[in-house]
């Protein structure tokens, strides 16, 4: 990864994503987990590319309005 390249995704966990100490199974230890939540797949993409990972689809639902977003 250039260093342009770690000085963007870094913007973009700052401001769209969280850091977070996660435990998949009760008896695991907990590992650093890092999300970014959007509307724009194609930026999700993006930084799939660079750094890997996985993308999920969540629908969200507020009163009758649905929310598609990317994690």
């Amino acid at each position: 990864m250039k260093k342009w390249e770690a000085s963007y995704v870094a913007g973009i966990i700052d401001g769209e994503g969280s850091i977070t100490l996660t435990r998949m199974h009760e008896k695991e230890n907990r590992r650093p987990c890092i999300t970014i939540a959007s509307t724009d797949k194609e930026l999700l993409i993006y930084i799939q590319s660079i750094t890997g990972g996985t993308i999920k689809r969540i629908i969200i639902q507020i009163s009758i309005k649905i929310h598609i977003l990317y994690i």
